[in-house]
């Protein structure tokens, strides 16, 4: 039997500040403890909780098990490398100066949902959407509180019998005017079970507040998950992709039809044959054919793939698994390691022994539908029956995206400090729920990150409560604001030799980005040429300074097919080669 040699880089943050951890029973406890929601156990270790405003979440609170078959094992790669970062232990006060806490706005969601921020009416000033409660009183419309000139926040508008679990800001009929999305609740006649309302706004400049249309795709059990919005098939019309708790539990994908202004359905995946429940979607062309890739994973950590096949036409494609429990944490990052290649980051949490941890799967397809591990990142001591999200952005502005991870009572910025083909993280920001851990009944419910005080950097916007027993449960959401100095223009250094990198995304439809760089003032030529070596484009011919460049490649005059693309200074030169899919 051949042996394989996994080359691990473990990195172990410890600090001087250690915390309580609840474990496993305690953590439960909290949880039936709390007067807001429903638990039931469905089956053994399996647990529906049912949030305020309808919302539905399953949770497997069984110790982790590994699959008992072969097939669902997970495929590594021979250079995968392992991040562990001990919450227990780590010294949160070492990144205070990063953030500071700039202001408390008094709406939330009150389930698992991170903040919706936005500048619909385009003024500048960026509104938060949510619900209000206060310790005494009931759960309000939806309503949107937006920045003023003096920095404060001011109520502009109420949706009424709204419920902001299901929402998003998208132009969805492509009339560049965005519409918003929330949901009905409570239940109407016309309308039995929850329903999903759009709404447009009537000028550029205005808030979304008339009724454009409203989205009920099902009679009965209609809780739409994971709600996603874009033109996935290349056909200029807006699909939505969400998934349906049962009845059977599907994965969707409907598309935006302007004759009936509302959406038809092109597609529906059963996965009750697979699993309970699944939860979150992962997008992009991750395999690099020119099609796009959903990802979705389950509560006994199965995770799937569905792929675009063409104009309303989607196929299942891929099925793996994680070293992990409630698999609905996902990403997509472009290439942090350097190496051509998109990843996928996969997120659950399980107990281990007792112990709670989330555990982080990094993806790399190694083959057309097939991926393999190429990292993972433990985060020992949190489990989450509330915050569950991610993000990826440019945080620091450095070039390369950094990841957001609201967690339980946590919310993390990951940085990469790996090199090429080896994936590892430190922790470049850390915050704690401050009001957990001094003992309060508190919870986060999810975080993002939003540009809010207009200084090019991204603040920190976290939705949370406290419950005061025998009084009642407070909504509201802290910002914080970045304050680590950020130098945009700093100098990156100069390259050492002429280079070209492989064009990104490869294949592509219809633009596509190439990178290169010189390492002293040329005339530089880059030309697409076909099979037949026949030059069909002249992308750059010019003389260039020592540095790097990008150029984009628009392939709407060709036809699909194997291109190659060549840069030439003086003697040098380089080719690489393009797939155009159409």
């Amino acid at each position: 039997m051949k042996s394989i040699l996994f080359v691990c880089c473990l990195l172990i943050v410890f600090g001087s500040l250690s915390f309580a951890q609840m474990n496993r029973e305690e953590k439960l406890q909290q949880l039936k403890s709390r007067s807001d929601i429903k638990v039931t156990e469905i089956e053994k270790d399996i647990l529906k909780i049912e949030y305020p405003h309808g919302k539905v979440m399953y949770k497997n609170i069984g110790n982790y098990q590994p699959p008992t078959t072969n097939s669902q094992q997970p495929m590594y790669s021979p250079t995968y490398d392992s991040t562990i970062i001990d919450l227990r232990y780590i010294d949160t006060t070492l990144y205070y100066h990063k953030y500071s806490f700039w202001q408390e706005v008094r709406v939330g969601t009150g389930n698992t949902n991170p903040p919706l921020v936005g500048d619909v009416n385009k003024n500048g000033l960026p509104e938060i959407y949510g619900i209000m409660k206060d310790y005494n009183s009931g759960y309000s419309d939806v309503v949107v509180m937006e920045l003023n000139s003096s920095g404060g926040f001011d109520s502009l508008y109420s949706y009424d019998s709204t419920g902001i679990a299901r929402r998003a800001i998208y132009d969805i009929d492509n009339d560049e005017l965005e519409e918003l999305y929330l949901y009905r609740f409570p239940p109407d006649t016309n309308y039995p079970g929850s329903s999903y309302l759009f709404f447009k706004k009537t000028t550029d400049t205005s808030l979304a507040t008339d009724l454009s249309f409203i989205f009920y795709p099902f009679p009965e059990n209609n809780q739409l998950d994971q709600n996603t919005f874009g033109d996935w098939d290349g056909d200029e019309l807006i699909d939505q992709t969400f998934i349906r708790g049962c009845c059977p539990p599907t994965i969707n994908l409907f598309e935006y039809n302007p004759l009936i202004n509302n959406f038809d359905s092109v597609y529906q995946y059963d996965f009750s044959a697979i699993d309970h429940f699944f939860s979150g979607f992962a997008i992009g062309d991750i395999n690099q054919n020119g099609k796009t890739e959903f990802f979705s994973g389950s509560v006994n950590g199965k995770v799937i793939s569905i792929e675009n096949c063409g104009d309303n036409c989607y196929n299942f494609i891929w099925q793996g698994s994680v070293e992990t429990n409630n698999a609905y944490l996902y990403a997509v990052t472009n290439d942090l390691d350097g190496n051509g290649k998109p990843e996928v980051w996969i997120g659950g949490d399980a107990f281990y022994n007792g112990v709670g941890i989330t555990r982080i799967t990094i993806f790399e397809a190694n083959g057309n539908n097939s991926y393999q591990i190429v990292g993972k990142i433990d985060l020992i001591g949190v489990f989450s029956f509330y915050a569950s999200n991610m993000k990826v952005l440019n945080v620091d502005k450095k070039g390369k995206d950094e990841i957001m991870i609201c967690i339980d009572q946590h919310v993390i910025i990951l940085k990469f400090n790996g090199s090429l083909n080896h994936h590892t993280y430190e922790v470049f920001y850390i915050k704690r729920n401050d009001l957990a851990f001094s003992g309060r009944n508190s919870v986060f419910y999810g975080a993002t990150m939003y540009d809010i005080t207009g200084d090019d950097k991204e603040d920190i916007i976290i939705h949370l409560d406290d419950i005061i027993t025998n009084v009642g449960m407070r909504l509201f959401t802290f910002i914080y604001k970045a304050d680590f100095p950020v130098d945009v223009n700093e100098p990156v250094p100069l390259p050492e030799k002429f280079h070209l990198y492989p064009n990104y995304p490869n294949p592509f439809n219809p633009t596509t980005t190439i990178r290169f760089e010189i390492p002293e003032r040329s005339l530089i030529t880059i030309k697409v040429y076909d099979l037949l070596g026949r030059e069909v484009a002249t992308l750059i011919n010019e003389e260039k300074a020592i540095g790097n460049y990008e150029v984009e490649f628009n392939g709407n005059i060709l036809t699909s097919g194997i291109y190659f693309y060549q840069l030439t200074a003086g003697s040098f030169s380089e080719t690489k080669k393009l797939i155009l899919l159409r």
